[in-house]
């Protein structure tokens, strides 16, 4: 199983705030399968089990991965994927 450096940005008790992990996923995983697999495993009343995608940027290696691209972009042994909250103003 490939390992991933997963990086989620704005998610955590403070907006500015990040985590890092690395995790295994799946040969053939997509970054959109790991966005629904962290989602499903969140507690219902985390941002992340309630946020709605469009007001995510999922990014992959810091190039960001728009909308159907999600589900093509497969990801690699090393990959640095990252999920940040779109956040306006400042």
């Amino acid at each position: 199983m490939p390992a991933i450096t997963l990086r989620l940005f704005g998610f955590g008790p403070k907006a500015s705030g990040y985590d890092t992990e690395t995790k295994s996923i799946p040969e053939g995983a997509t970054i959109r399968g790991v966005w629904e697999s962290l989602r499903s495993s969140a507690n219902e009343d985390e941002l992340l089990a309630r946020i709605d995608q469009r007001n995510v940027f999922f990014l992959v290696n810091g190039r960001l991965i728009h909308g159907a691209e999600t589900r093509r972009t497969v990801l690699q042994e090393g990959d640095t994927v990252t999920f940040m909250v779109l956040a306006i103003g400042g």
